[in-house]
């Protein structure tokens, strides 16, 4: 109970809580009644420090928190999350690496629905446990919102991209079965029908680790997994594509040849038919190392959440930052700011394990406005990953977690 309470105590932070009430009256003036009151409850609150003595207090700005962050808050339009529940298994690729590395089966991961509000918040229904352990993940949400993309084995033993059908659960492999070593993964839909993925199919592999990582890079296809054809040719991994606002791609490349490669992974953008490639955040720069996951702002094509990290070090997880690139593109000339790290300045530091020693670690982030932000977080090295709503003011709202799983 006290290592509980412990815990408790370290994700409440009254000052956040506070400058969240005070933006909120500005941002929601309809709902100023209730904000003005939650607003003398929390000043209240933060009359002193927060100890294991007063367990009431805790729980009335956990209360707060949850009211504040995601009953009241309008950017919250939705009573169910998706995620992936994964009990065992290696999932996270080295930051060189892509897909085909990982095994392909020995995985106890299950696609799940979280209730987050309403009647049964708190519930979780399972959707679909892939066959013989193999791999879920790499998620993609239709604009609908009836249907998903996913990465898994199919065919061939090969990895492929598949389309799960919510209403009824039913699943089915998109990609083709070219031969055992042609991999495909990572997928997102295109506003036309088709689907943008990366792919291992030009049988490219990273110099540094003598071949043993096939390069992945960008190709499209037709709805039903016809019409194939390549969009880049590069030395190097394309990594996770994902659809702007204003129609452009936004995904990960990393360039090698002539450059430092452990700081050499930079945003860019292209069309949907692969024209106009162009480099849109971290050229000429040695902070970040990488940005992997980078999600749009929704209405602003030119900010967005990414999780930055280094070569070496942790796999993919790292440090959670909100860019604008009208504020300039290299180094951190666009990062606004770090989450948490309200008020404070995002330093460029240039180092190899950029997030080693760093907390809390980030993956997937899901930008829902300019202020809230859907997450898988890991607050210290003795938690696993657990779903949160974090917001600029470095609140912090525990959504889900489990001891034995990654969220």
């Amino acid at each position: 109970e006290k290592r509980a309470l412990a815990r408790r105590l370290a994700r409440v932070n009254p000052e956040a809580l506070q400058r969240l009430a005070e933006w909120r009256l500005k941002r929601t003036p309809e709902q100023a009644a209730p904000l003005k009151e939650a607003l003398a409850r929390i000043r209240s609150a933060c009359g002193g420090p927060l100890d294991a003595a007063d367990p009431a207090r805790v729980a009335e700005l956990e209360a707060l928190a949850r009211k504040l962050g995601l009953e009241t808050n309008p950017a919250v339009t939705f009573d169910e999350i998706l995620f992936i529940r994964r009990r065992a298994g290696r999932y996270l690729p080295q930051n060189w690496q892509s897909n085909s590395v990982l095994p392909k089966n020995g995985h106890d991961n299950t696609l799940c629905a979280l209730r987050v509000r309403g009647a049964g918040a708190g519930t979780v229904r399972e959707i679909l446990t892939p066959p013989n352990g193999a791999f879920i993940g790499d998620l993609d949400l239709h604009w609908d919102g009836d249907r998903l993309l996913y990465s898994s084995v199919g065919a061939s033993n090969a990895w492929h991209v598949f389309e799960l059908k919510l209403a009824d659960g039913s699943a089915r492999q998109v990609s083709r079965d070219n031969e055992p070593e042609v991999n495909h993964y990572d997928a997102c839909y295109l506003p036309d029908g088709r689907i943008l993925f990366c792919c291992t199919a030009l049988k490219y592999a990273v110099p540094c680790v003598n071949g043993s990582t096939p390069v992945a890079n960008l190709f499209r296809m037709n709805a039903d997994g016809s019409g194939m054809e390549i969009l880049a040719s590069d030395q190097e991994h394309s990594w996770c594509p994902t659809m702007l606002p204003d129609g452009r791609v936004l995904y990960l490349r990393w360039e090698y040849t002539d450059l430092p490669h452990a700081n050499s992974r930079m945003l860019f953008t292209c069309n949907p038919d692969g024209t106009n490639q162009r480099a849109f955040y971290g050229s000429n720069s040695f902070w970040p190392n990488g940005i992997f996951y980078a999600r749009p702002v929704p209405g602003n094509p030119m900010q967005f959440l990414g999780v930055v990290t280094g070569h070496h070090g942790h796999a993919r997880k790292g440090e959670l930052v909100l860019f604008d690139a009208t504020l300039g593109t290299e180094e951190a000339e666009g990062a606004v700011q770090r989450i948490p790290g309200f008020g404070k300045k995002v330093e460029p530091v240039v180092r190899d394990q950029l997030a080693n020693g760093s907390w809390p670690l980030y993956l997937h982030p899901c930008p829902l406005d300019d202020t809230t932000y859907l997450v898988a977080m890991q607050p210290d090295d003795k938690s696993r990953m657990g779903l949160y709503l974090v917001d600029r003011f470095d609140n912090a709202l525990l959504l889900a977690e489990d001891p034995g799983a990654d969220l």
